[in-house]
Parts: structure tokens; sequence; C-alpha cells
């Protein structure tokens, strides 16, 4: 059997062939039928491995002594390699045991029928020696690729990271510009708040004053009117004569007192404006702020699109606060006073 010359003569080499976490030791009767066991006894007298399934038919059925070790127990014995197939041939499913250096391909011996011709058909039992140092090469090229495949994992792995602690630091950046402006314009709307108070305080005064006047003259103006009719209704020609002209000073007096009054107008709607740059950002809206990343395809420079709305925000945060420390925010106020 083609597979087990080829472990009889490389049993010195099998830890090498496929790394020694690699090598298992299957059930041989297992694998003449396709099946892969790993096998748990040795025979040293047929020097063959064994699964439990198959111990007991082997010794009872095949002829002679059999000397059963335990795997681990076994130190001499060849080391059995499952081959996953790889020893077979794919067109035929026979075992490999040629190779045609002309088309450089493994053969079975069906293949070799078709191969008979070629000038180089070499027995893998014979040449599989001198293929130790091309494989101990091909390990160390094994070894150095899985190196940079793990540096590549790693690499992704860290950039996932990266792109996670990324996303985490935009969104805390952003939350301190959201909170600094929530903040300013707390502290806008406070002072804006107060300074309304205080100009509705001072405009209160004087529509008291005017309230307190206009009483004034209400009550003034009960008193002549009641006595106005009074006089109309009972008084004598000559009362009615003297009270006329006496009245005559003292309603030029109210009259004069009500058209001041008149003339003091107050509104009591305050409105409220606010800077260009604020209305251009709300303008913006959520297109104020953008992403930067490597792989930007649409021409803007890698920073340019955050950096513009945090600029935009910058400015607007320094507007408002200079429109409102020196000027507060602008009431329209439609008064006469």
């Amino acid at each position: 059997m083609a597979s087990k010359r080829f472990v009889d003569s490389n049993r010195d080499n099998a830890g090498d062939f496929i790394g020694v976490s690699a090598v298992t030791q299957s059930c041989e009767p297992c694998m003449k039928t396709n099946v892969s066991k790993t096998a748990t006894v040795f025979c040293k007298d047929c020097d063959e491995y064994l699964c439990d399934t198959c111990k007991n038919p082997h010794t009872v059925y095949k002829p002679g002594q059999h000397n059963i070790v335990n795997v681990q127990d076994n130190t001499s014995a060849p080391v059995i390699i499952d081959m996953k197939g790889m020893d077979k041939c794919h067109e035929h499913a026979r075992e490999i045991e040629f190779f045609c250096q002309d088309h450089y391909k493994l053969c079975c011996v069906s293949c070799v029928l078709i191969h008979r011709k070629c000038d180089q058909l070499d027995e893998i039992a014979k040449v599989s020696r001198q293929t130790r140092p091309d494989l101990q090469a091909l390990k160390q090229s094994l070894i150095k690729m899985q190196s940079e495949a793990d540096a590549m994992i790693a690499d992704c792995k860290q950039s996932e990271t990266g792109f996670n602690e990324s996303i985490a630091k935009i969104s805390a950046e952003v939350d301190t510009m959201k909170d600094r402006i929530i903040q300013l314009f707390e502290e806008a709307k406070q002072k804006l708040i107060s300074e309304a108070i205080q100009f509705k305080t001072a405009k209160v005064k004087r529509i008291g004053n005017k309230c307190d006047a206009s009483l004034k003259v209400k009550e003034e103006l009960n008193n002549v009117l009641s006595m106005c009719c009074v006089v109309l209704e009972r008084g004598t020609p000559s009362q009615q004569y003297i009270y006329s002209e006496q009245m005559k000073e003292k309603r030029k007096t109210i009259e004069s007192t009500i058209d001041e009054q008149r003339k003091i107008t107050f509104s009591s709607t305050m409105t409220v404006s606010f800077p260009k740059q604020v209305t251009s950002l709300l303008e913006m809206g959520s297109n104020s702020i953008k992403l930067n990343y490597d792989g930007n395809k649409t021409g803007i420079l890698f920073h340019s699109y955050f950096t513009f709305g945090l600029i935009l925000i910058t400015v607007f945060v320094y507007a408002v606060t200079v429109h409102m420390i020196r000027s507060g925010m602008q009431f329209k106020r439609d008064i006469l006073s």
C-alpha cells in the first residue's frame, strides 16, 4: 500500500511533516474503508494501529500473537497520518504512488497508463527520502505566512478597535460642543429674561403712574359731574351761571391732564432677533457637521468637512457671545415714550 510505504519510509519525520499538533494516529482497518477514526491501541506484532471497535476482531480473527499496547504507551510505533484524502487521486480515487515530472502531476496506478510514455515518472516510495529538505523549507515558509496572517488579523482587530474608539471620540466631541452651545443659550436666555424683566419693571412703573393719574382725573370728574348734575337739575339760574363759569377753567385743566396721559402710550410686545450666524447654522441643519475619514472620495480635503463644521460652530458661539455681552439680544420695541 503506497501510503503505508510512505509512512514506513518517513516514520521518523512524521512530526515534521505536518506539525506535531496536527499529527493524528488513525485506526488502519477503518482507513481501508475510508473511515477516519482515532486509534487507541497499537499491535506491536502486526505493526498496526487499532481503535476500540477493531481491537477485538483483530485479536480473535487474525492469526498470530498480538502484543497490544495503548497508543500513549507506545513510543516506537510508526505514526500513521490521516492525509484527509490528499493521498488519493482525484480522478480515480486510488492511492497516489507516482509523480510525473513532465506534467508536474501526482499519479495513481491508473494514471500511470496515461503517463507511461513520459520521460520522468518517479515512484514516490523511492524518491520520498529526498523530500525532507524541501518540506522543511515549505514548513518555514508556511510558518512565516502564518505569522504574517496573524499580524494581518491583529491589524484588522486593531483597526476595528480604532474605528470604535474614533466613533466614541467623535460622539464625545460633538456632545461637548452641543453642551457648550446649550450652556451658552441658557446663559443668554437668563440674561435675556433678566433684561426683559428690567425693561418690564421700568415700563410698568410708568404705566402705574399713568394709571394713578387717570384714576385721579376720573375721581375728580366724578365729583365735578355729580355737582354739575345737581346744579343743572336743582340750582337757580344764578347758581348755574356761577358754576358754569367756574368749571370752564377746571375743564381746561382736566382736558390738559387727559391729553398728557393720552400721549403716553405703551406696547406690551417684545420680540427677539438672532445673529445671521445662528440662522445660517440652522439652515444647514444636520449638514453643519461632516465626518473625516481616509477614504473620502468627495474631493474634499481630509479634514475640511468636520473642521468647517467646528469653525462654523465656533464662529456662531463667538458671534452670539459678543452679541449678548456687548449689546444683549435686540428688542424690537414699538413704544412711544
